[in-house]
């Protein structure tokens, strides 16, 4: 990596007003880009036994770095977390999302390293790896995409429901809980060619009422990084039949619905 390479390689702050290259001397101990993707290519080499060719750019996130790489002629994210309580659940939920894509969910399966891992815990880090999804952030303006993203919600609801395996969360799961994504909105849903290409960043998985997550992704499903926004009534209403297409509410879990979305509506602090 050349000192031209580190000033040329873009890095900026995903939501923070701060000053991304001394956040990533002070969070990540890096004393440039340069560094940070020469530690990065000797990781990937070790541990992946993949070559990185160059960085598009490198985007940090409080106690996470993302870096978009191409590796063997190949684009990819790298993302890494420096806060160790939380190396155990990003394996977990790394788990989840391999599980959820091989039953047909659009998701951003990692690619495992060599010895089989999802989510490699190195030098004091949490590090996973995952290919581009080529496309557009979810555009709630456009009938089709909100119609797809509730059908696409609710069949994650159904799959997760039946995850045999366990997220690790900081509070019990309330009665009538099951396992949800917690954070489908349109900073997390790529569309291209017609359909939902992916859903990204499950780390907020987590257990609770399916109408609680159907109601909060109802409500949020328009936002993305800055200046959030309810979705109108009739989005809401376009999203919520979409979903119920293919899963099903009773009457008891519509009225639920509506008192949730109604709680989410009137709690959260949106911009004035």
């Amino acid at each position: 990596m050349t000192a031209a390479d580190d000033v040329t390689t873009p890095i900026s702050m995903l939501w923070e007003s701060t000053d991304e290259r001394t956040a990533l001397t002070e969070r990540f101990g890096f004393a440039s880009t340069g560094d940070a993707i020469d530690w990065l290519g000797g990781v990937l080499i070790k541990h992946w036994g993949l070559r990185v060719e160059g960085c598009e750019r490198l985007v940090i996130s409080d106690a996470n770095c993302l870096a978009w790489i191409v590796v063997d002629g190949c684009r990819m994210v790298a993302k890494w977390s420096m806060r160790p309580r939380v190396f155990g659940r990003l394996a977990a939920i790394a788990g989840l999302t391999v599980w959820l894509g091989e039953r047909g969910i659009p998701v951003s399966v990692p690619r495992a390293a060599r010895d089989g891992r999802v989510q490699v815990e190195v030098d004091g880090v949490s590090l996973g790896l995952q290919q581009v999804i080529d496309g557009e952030l979810l555009d709630i303006t456009d009938a089709d995409q909100v119609r797809a993203a509730g059908e696409v919600l609710a069949r994650m609801h159904a799959a997760m429901a039946d995850y045999p395996g366990t997220i690790p969360t900081d509070e019990p799961a309330a009665p009538g809980a099951q396992l949800v994504g917690n954070d489908f909105r349109a900073a997390n849903i790529l569309w291209a060619e017609g359909r939902i290409a992916a859903v990204l960043d499950l780390e907020e998985a987590t257990y609770r009422r399916r109408v609680d997550d159907l109601a909060q992704a109802a409500v949020l499903l328009g936002t993305r990084y800055h200046d959030w926004r309810p979705t109108s009534a009739e989005v809401r209403g376009a999203f919520v039949a979409a979903y119920a297409s293919v899963l099903p509410l009773d009457e008891d879990e519509a009225g639920a619905l509506d008192d949730s979305i109604e709680a989410h509506l009137t709690r959260i602090p949106w911009p004035g």
